[in-house]
């Protein structure tokens, strides 16, 4: 089922202008698909019921989303025993999650949802200003507002200063006033005022000890180094902050990671290595195979960075 989604989501961004590649070949993962459209990057998990979107997937989603400058997207269809619903936008640990109609509606026809699920029920976002505007233009004082809706004046207070409402009291709202004061909510700026923190992340740990001795050489040459769990590569390098999806595990399938990291960067333009201890037969356009002796050359983040281009033969 999931691998049918996935297909339909696929075809839904083709539709939409998009360039795309999936990482169905990757487990596990925290994103199944990364598109991009201009500068507008996506990661999507896609999933039939999204009880099984974990939180420790969506931390690193997020996390990664933050440093890509993309947008983190759930699709899925079913919560518990109900379908998710056309129009509405759910949480799911702080990322947002959406029907594949919704997100139809989203990328093909650039309609943002305007209902949100939250415990007790359906809400929307309202425009307090518009809401002033409106009622101060037909002349109405709080309490006059508050006697046709039949709610208290405190409530139009609290409207007017940005209070979320349910829907019935929204479009009784919008009767009276003759003004549209639903807000769109904005699912590709979901997590833009989550803060991320790099000296607050939980670092992944399990590596050996030649691959953590890795980590520590980036890390001595002024690079933040942020490592992840769930996606092809191993970590994200801040150098000169420049994002740099990095490969460090010394595996058997590097050739397959650096494959599915070249995918990767080609979609978001973004510079990729894999580090190695011996040399490897792999030959990727986008990921730039350093050995690990290279680092003891480099003795700065943005040396760092020039290596690469200059391995990359001077395209980034």
């Amino acid at each position: 089922m999931q691998n049918l989604l996935i297909t339909n989501i696929m075809k839904i961004l083709d539709k939409a202008g998009y360039i795309v590649t999936d990482l169905v070949e990757t487990k596990p993962r925290c994103f199944d698909i990364v598109a991009r459209k201009g500068e507008q990057i996506l990661l999507l998990k896609v999933l039939y019921n999204i009880d099984s979107f974990k939180p420790e997937m969506a931390k690193e989603m997020i996390i990664i989303a933050k440093m890509l400058n993309a947008s983190p997207i759930v699709i899925g269809e079913r919560y518990k025993s109900d379908y998710l619903e056309r129009g509405v936008v759910y949480t799911r640990y702080n990322v947002p999650v959406i029907n594949t109609a919704t997100f139809y509606d989203l990328v093909v026809d650039n309609i943002s949802p305007l209902v949100y699920s939250a415990p007790g029920g359906y809400y929307v976002k309202l425009d307090s200003e518009k809401i002033k505007k409106a009622r101060e233009n037909l002349g109405m004082s709080t309490g006059d507002l508050a006697k046709l809706l039949g709610v208290s004046r405190r409530t139009v207070k609290l409207y007017e200063d940005g209070i979320d409402t349910n829907i019935e009291n929204a479009i009784k709202l919008e009767e009276i006033l003759g003004e549209r004061v639903i807000k769109e909510i904005d699912v590709l700026n979901f997590i833009k005022d989550i803060d991320l923190n790099p000296e607050e992340i939980e670092q992944e740990k399990d590596f050996k000890e030649n691959e953590s001795e890795i980590l520590t050489q980036l890390q001595c040459i002024g690079i933040d180094v942020v490592t992840v769990k769930h996606a092809p590569f191993d970590a994200i390098s801040m150098a000169d902050d420049v994002p740099v999806l990095t490969g460090i595990r010394q595996v058997r399938v590097i050739p397959k990671r650096v494959e599915l990291i070249g995918k990767i960067s080609r979609i978001i333009s973004t510079m990729a290595t894999y580090i190695v201890e011996r040399k490897v037969k792999v030959k990727d356009d986008n990921v730039v195979i350093l050995m690990k002796e290279e680092l003891s050359c480099v003795s700065n983040a943005k040396d760092f960075c020039n290596l690469i281009v200059e391995k990359k033969g001077g395209n980034v």
